[in-house]
């Protein structure tokens, strides 16, 4: 299905792995023109490298820029103008999480950076990027952690953090829904990711197959199923769907575990 997406512009945060780079590679592979931003400018070089040999180097554009950064942001806009036109189409807002600590251990610093980095990043990443999708409509996707959904011990900045995100996010496609702009925020579950990965070296204790059982659908996600919805979501197809908070997870915020019948009950 064409997703109507040739000659659109977009904007990824965390395009350099992860969900960020699944969702930046289904918007090249709709034909889109898309820039990714990350902190580490070895990474961004590398996913520029890979997208470039497969989609062309005149339609994807790598930036090293800290999201935690005003400054960075507006530079990450003001590139993606001069490389790309003077419209922006899309903008996926995307990064890991703020730390695992307990409230007892949650610093001013670290409450600081986790709003800088999770909530003022949304808020100042619209601000630069919203004049630029005015004219032709666009749409405005975040991606955020289904912890927000099933607090956990640990995670509270995460959890005030992204629910921010949602508020704000809900507030916002009230306000530019008359520009024909959408806003919505999907909410993800575990997917094989080098986030994940890294979390489990952590915790040598759990593993893609013990988190996979816990979820109806009996495994982790790829990153690609997410990216597709993501697609499909920012694409001008669904226009008509905006405001909404929709959890990708396999069915774990239904709930947990396979049934007793279920041929995933036994692994």
């Amino acid at each position: 299905m064409d997703l109507q997406l040739t000659d659109k512009v977009a904007i990824v945060g965390g395009g350099s792995d992860g969900l960020g780079y699944a969702i930046a590679d289904r918007l090249l592979e709709e034909g889109a023109r898309v820039t990714i931003f990350a902190r580490r400018e070895a990474k961004v070089t590398a996913a520029v490298e890979s997208f470039a040999q497969r989609y062309g180097e005149d339609r994807i554009l790598g930036l090293a820029a800290d999201c935690a950064d005003a400054a960075d942001l507006d530079r990450v806009t003001a590139a993606t103008i001069d490389r790309f036109g003077p419209a922006v189409h899309v903008l996926v807002t995307n990064d890991g999480g703020p730390p695992v600590r307990r409230i007892s251990e949650l610093t001013d610093d670290v409450w600081g950076q986790a709003l800088a980095r999770h909530f003022f990043y949304v808020v100042r990443s619209v601000r630069a990027t919203l004049p630029y999708m005015t004219a032709e409509g666009g749409s405005i996707l975040n991606v955020v952690s289904g912890i927000v959904q099933r607090p956990a011990v640990g995670m509270a900045a995460s959890v005030a953090v992204w629910s921010a995100v949602i508020g704000y996010a809900k507030t916002l496609a009230l306000e530019v829904a008359q520009d024909d702009i959408t806003v919505n925020t999907l909410l993800s579950g575990y997917f094989d990711t080098a986030l994940l990965g890294r979390a489990l070296e952590r915790q040598p204790e759990l593993s893609r197959e013990g988190l996979g059982r816990g979820v109806p659908l009996g495994r982790i996600g790829q990153p690609q199923e997410f990216a597709s919805l993501a697609a499909t979501l920012v694409s001008p197809l669904s226009r008509f769907v905006t405001g909404i908070v929709a959890p990708v997870d396999g069915g774990s915020s239904i709930g947990s575990g396979a049934s007793f019948d279920s041929p995933h009950a036994s692994k």
